[in-house]
């Protein structure tokens, strides 16, 4: 008689029993601490309306500023409505209708949104093979006496080359704005990402790793930066107290965007900042953890980051070697580990921003081709495939990620159980090439 297959060695998708039982967190999670800062700045507010309203400074809201400017390091810090208001705000400052703008095509579309939302005219470089973000040597090739601006990401907390990029930008007189909306915590040689470009804009929206349900901050050490992006975003009660700049405070006006935070959504933020390293400790653990887990492991390899980036691991970013896996494709591999409970998935980005349906068409809300139409090389500039050859390679077959970092709190139980769903399914290689993708 036949000796019956263990289920428990059967991959998953073939039948057998997952791998991965320990039950990962939810996020956000939100502490007692937190929920009682929120009612007791409710309870305030019969007595102080800045705990209930932000349309001017102080409450709640002028202490979360304050806080986060000392963790990033810089003088200046406005709370916002979300990631995107903030960036939106930093490139208002910046640009004219029809101004170049140096971006990565390699990101959440509402990065490149808002600088087309400010009237900018989008032109890609690519990223650098293991770090993921702008890459300095395809940077300068790009620039025109059209060009004004260069936004860069830390994509999944991932610091890019700060030096060589504020390098680049000073000696052809360009503003860098940085799309750190996954990077709070992350550091570029010891320093906090935000510090260094003109503006940081961040985002503490739900998924982030400091989570606060929908908001933001934009950061600077600029005084008068820091004045441009009220004037674009905040309420007349508060640029009137404190924009300082004489031709600025012409232009005071309710005819603005409205940008500011929502006062319960800074109370929480705030209390939420107590633990913020804490967790990105857990992140960085974990996903190191894990590396360690699955070194040699056929089909997936941890990023290769030089000492200096140190990552707080919005999203683990890790790359499919399909050499490795005899013809199978991502989509096979990851069907197979997901079925055993691991928590990956493929491409972030997806389709890389430049090959959308926006550029290809040069077509955006404006109408009348705007922005583009404003800019004099507006026939000369086109998107097409190959243009950023690392960057669509990523999304076509490159990219495994994993959300968070994997913000759990005991790592051990957890990563081995992935190690042994990963080695269960690769100990069948031969197989994935069966599984309907």
């Amino acid at each position: 008689m036949a000796k019956k297959k263990s289920k428990s060695k059967e991959p998953a998708v073939f039948g057998g029993d997952k791998a991965v039982t320990e039950s990962l967190p939810r996020w956000p999670w939100v502490t007692d601490e937190e929920i009682e800062e929120v009612h007791q700045a409710l309870v305030e507010s019969r007595e102080d309306w800045t705990q209930i309203c932000t349309a001017g400074p102080g409450g709640r809201a002028g202490q979360l500023e304050e806080r986060f400017a000392d963790y990033i390091g810089v003088s200046h810090a406005i709370a916002t409505a979300g990631g995107g208001p903030s960036l939106h705000m930093a490139c208002m400052s910046a640009l004219q209708m029809g101004d170049e703008v140096i971006t990565s095509p390699y990101s959440w579309g509402q990065t490149v949104s808002c600088i087309l939302q400010a009237g900018g005219v989008p032109i890609f470089a690519d990223i650098h093979p293991e770090t993921l973000t702008l890459d300095p040597a395809g940077i300068e090739e790009k620039i025109t006496e059209h060009t004004k601006a260069i936004v860069v990401v830390h994509i999944g907390g991932i610091p890019a080359d700060m030096d060589a990029i504020m390098e680049i930008a000073g000696r052809h007189g360009l503003m860098v704005i940085a799309d750190c909306a996954q990077a709070h915590g992350s550091l570029y040689k010891g320093k906090q990402v935000g510090s260094f470009a003109h503006y940081g804009c961040f985002s503490i929206g739900s998924g982030k790793n400091l989570a606060a349900g929908d908001g933001g901050v934009l950061v600077t050490d600029d005084r008068e930066l820091y004045e441009r992006a009220l004037l674009a975003g905040m309420h007349p009660m508060r640029t009137r107290n404190q924009i300082q700049t004489p031709e600025l405070q012409e232009r005071i006006d309710s005819l603005i965007y409205t940008y500011r935070i929502n006062a319960l959504t800074a109370a929480l933020a705030l209390r939420m900042m107590d633990r913020l390293d804490e967790l990105n400790g857990w992140r960085r653990r974990n996903v190191a953890a894990l590396a360690e887990e699955l070194d040699g492991v056929p089909g997936i390899r941890p990023q290769r980051l030089p000492d200096h980036l140190d990552p707080a691991w919005h999203i683990a970013y890790w790359t499919f070697v399909p050499e490795e896996v005899e013809g199978a494709s991502r989509a096979q591999y990851l069907k197979a580990l997901q079925a055993e409970g691991v928590p990956m998935g493929g491409s972030y980005v997806g389709t890389p921003i430049h090959m959308r349906r926006t550029f290809q068409r040069k077509e955006f809300q404006f109408g009348k081709g705007y922005p583009w139409a404003a800019n004099p090389r507006n026939d000369e500039i086109a998107y097409a495939e190959g243009d950023c050859p690392v960057a669509e390679k990523r999304c076509r077959e490159g990219d495994i990620t994993m959300y968070g970092g994997s913000c759990w709190k005991d790592v051990s139980k957890v990563t081995n159980q992935i190690g042994k769903a990963f080695r269960k399914v690769t100990a069948q290689i031969g197989r994935l090439k069966d599984i309907e993708a």
